[in-house]
């Protein structure tokens, strides 16, 4: 019953075969009491690893593919003139215009947009640990893909990803970035929203 309400999947798994082996004791033996006990572990445990479950395949689908793919789905709706879906990616208020002239600018320089994903080469850097939910996802952060254009390949963009951001002194749920950047040492680096502040860009 103890493994059913742990606070990891591997003890509620194992609370539901505990159970089961009790049942089998209990029956074998005759005179045990435990039966209900035994049902209930198992009951609590099928429970709480459907909990976990389900809650890990959300946050797999919710934020981790976003952390991992956000930008470049952004970026790729934009291209397909579906600028409303990249616009939702951001925490900004949308701007259907500067949207456009991001993307104008970046197909001009680059061609489209063919692929991407995080910088692989980049290994973890410290976080603070009061910017991390569950001690282990940073609640903001400044993320590094590599991305794969028609004309150029390699192309480097950071983004600030938001897990929460903080409204009337709550913390609320948000899952999306403040900004996109596109480095460009030759041509100058290329950002969305255009107009944020330079003292920002590096938050």
């Amino acid at each position: 019953m103890l493994s059913a309400v742990g606070m990891c999947p591997i003890f509620s798994i194992a609370s539901i075969f505990l159970g089961i082996r009790a049942l089998v004791d209990i029956k074998a033996k005759g005179d045990t009491r435990g039966a209900g006990l035994a049902w209930a572990a198992i009951l609590v445990g099928s429970l709480v690893t459907g909990l976990w479950g389900g809650g890990m395949l959300w946050w797999n689908n919710t934020v981790r593919s976003n952390i991992e793919q956000g930008p470049i789905v952004a970026i790729l709706y934009a291209q397909e003139e579906r600028v409303g879906l990249f616009e939702e990616a951001l925490l900004i208020s949308p701007s259907q215009v500067e949207a456009e002239q991001f993307i104008n600018t970046m197909q001009q320089r680059y061609g489209k947009l063919l692929s991407g994903g995080l910088n692989q080469s980049i290994t973890d850097s410290p976080v603070d640990g009061s910017k991390l939910f569950f001690g282990m996802v940073p609640i903001e952060a400044e993320l590094s893909y590599i991305l794969q254009f028609e004309q150029k390949k390699d192309v480097h963009l950071i983004a600030k990803f938001n897990l929460f951001r903080t409204v009337d002194e709550k913390s609320q749920f948000t899952n999306k970035f403040s900004w996109f950047r596109i480095e460009d040492s030759d041509l100058g680096d290329l950002m969305y929203p255009a107009t944020i502040e330079e003292s920002k860009r590096g938050e």
